[in-house]
Formats: structure tokens, C-alpha cells, sequence
């Protein structure tokens, strides 16, 4: 087995520097030595302008040299292979951009509200949206219009004056009356909510949206155009099925344990 310092230089170089992964394998596989050899490595060190991607290297090639099992070049382009192989397959499955509201200083990031909204336009099956706040959005409520009439599945799980106890004045009566009618809206009664030794309330203060079980946003915005075009706010778009999936059933599970609660099930107790 090999040492977990030859190890984890292997999966440094994978990982941070996979622009010259490609050539070290193929200089190993090419000079086919039967053990660690000196030219080798001055021959390798030697193509590499990068300092961080240097060191590693260095390090790789010294671990190579005092491993207790001999090594051949090929067996060590191998494992380099491996790590190649598994970095791309990790990175593929869980793809994530950042997302951003607020001033634009050059670091190039997507907009909140355009990846909220491919988040919608692109469901075929079920979206489920989640915001502690959501108010008067006209793009947002032509999208999940849209979406509705493609078939589309859409709960939307909000705070509202009442559950919130006040903490917010306005609710999703801002949105559509023809929206709110085709909604399936949840939220989180007051008689499902923790409380403190003062008796207060907890908030339903996630922000989230899922499609799907294929993408994931999670941000600090609000549903409202403040949130979407004025404040400073961030967070991820994640492109992977079983983080989605698993968020899907965790909402699920709440509804099914009825923490989260059908309005209209509140409103008529």
C-alpha cells in the first residue's frame, strides 16, 4: 500500500493542478523506469513554470523516492490516472457556481435572480421554492405561471404576518390572485415552531429553490426586488442530483410529519 504522503501529493496534484497532470502521466508512462530516478524528476520539475504545482511535484517525487515498496514510473502514472479520473468524475457530479446581488467589481459570478429563474424555466416535474419574504417579483410570477402550464408541480413554502407573529407585514397576497389559486403553498404553524424559555417563535428563514432533483440554489435573498436587484447577496447554484433529491425529501418528510402545513389547512382551523 502506498504512503498516505505519496497518497495525498497525488491527490493535491489531481486536484489543484489538473492543466499538467496530463503531461507528468504521459512522461511517466513514456520513460517506463522500474523505480524513482533522479533525471526523471529533473526532467518533469524542469517543465513546470507554476510555483505552487512545483512544490507538489517535488514532494510527489520525494515521497516516490522513500516509499518502502519500489515503484515504477507506470505504476505511479497509474495512480495519477486514478486521481485524474476521480477529480473529474466528483467535479462533474457536483457542479457549483456562485451567485451574487449587489455591486459588480469584475469577479465574474451569475446574478440571483437569473439563476432563480433557470431554476424555473427549466423544471419539467416539481419545483419547490422556499423564502422567509416574497413580494411583488413580475418575472418571478410569469415564470412559475409558465411553469404551471407545462405541467409543472410547484409548492412554494413561505412565512407569512401571521406565522411570522408580526416579524413581516406583507405576505403572498402581493403575489397574483390567478398564481396563488394554482400555488400549493406550505407553511410552518406556530404550533409546529420551537420556542424559547421566553416563549419566542423561530422563523422559517431558509431561501432555497429545487428542481426537479437536478439543481439547487440556496442564497441569503428574499423573493423580493430588493433582495434580487438592490442588496448584497449570496450563494450557490449546485448542479447535483443527490443533494437536490435530498433536500426534496427532507421537505417531503416535514409535509408528511405535518411541520409544515398546507395554508389552507391553517386558515380553516
Amino acid at each position: 500500500m502506498l504512503s498516505k504522503e505519496l497518497l495525498e501529493q497525488i491527490r493535491v496534484l489531481a486536484m489543484q493542478h489538473p492543466n499538467i497532470i496530463g503531461w507528468v502521466i504521459d512522461t511517466l508512462e513514456k520513460n517506463n523506469l522500474a523505480y524513482y530516478d533522479k533525471h526523471l524528476e529533473l526532467e518533469v520539475l524542469s517543465q513546470i513554470p507554476n510555483k505552487n504545482a512545483y512544490q507538489v511535484m517535488s514532494e510527489l517525487f520525494k515521497y516516490w523516492k522513500n516509499e518502502k515498496v519500489r515503484l515504477s514510473s507506470r505504476e505511479v502514472a497509474i495512480a495519477l490516472s486514478t486521481a485524474k479520473y476521480c477529480d473529474e468524475i466528483i467535479s462533474s457530479n457536483l457542479a457549483m457556481e456562485l451567485v451574487w446581488t449587489g455591486p459588480n467589481v469584475g469577479v465574474p459570478m451569475r446574478r440571483t435572480d437569473q439563476a432563480l429563474l433557470e431554476i424555473i424555466n427549466e423544471a419539467t416535474k416539481e419545483l419547490i421554492i422556499i423564502s422567509f419574504a416574497v413580494y411583488k417579483i413580475p418575472e418571478l410570477v410569469k415564470a412559475l405561471k409558465l411553469a404551471i402550464n407545462r405541467g409543472v408541480n410547484v409548492k412554494m413554502i413561505v412565512e407569512t404576518p401571521e406565522t411570522s407573529e408580526g416579524k413581516i407585514s406583507f405576505g403572498i397576497g402581493s403575489l397574483d390572485d390567478e398564481l396563488l389559486k394554482r400555488l400549493t403553498i406550505f407553511v410552518w404553524p406556530l404550533d409546529k415552531r420551537i420556542t424559547n424559555e421566553e416563549g419566542k417563535y423561530g422563523s422559517l428563514h431558509v431561501k432555497c429553490a429545487v428542481a426537479d432533483e437536478k439543481k439547487l440554489l440556496i442564497s441569503s435573498a428574499n423573493l423580493t426586488q430588493y433582495a434580487l436587484t438592490l442588496n448584497m447577496e449570496m450563494g450557490l447554484l449546485v448542479h447535483n442530483k443527490a443533494l437536490a433529491t435530498q433536500v426534496i425529501e427532507h421537505i417531503s418528510n416535514l409535509i408528511t410529519h405535518k411541520i409544515l402545513r398546507n395554508i389552507k389547512q391553517v386558515t380553516t382551523q
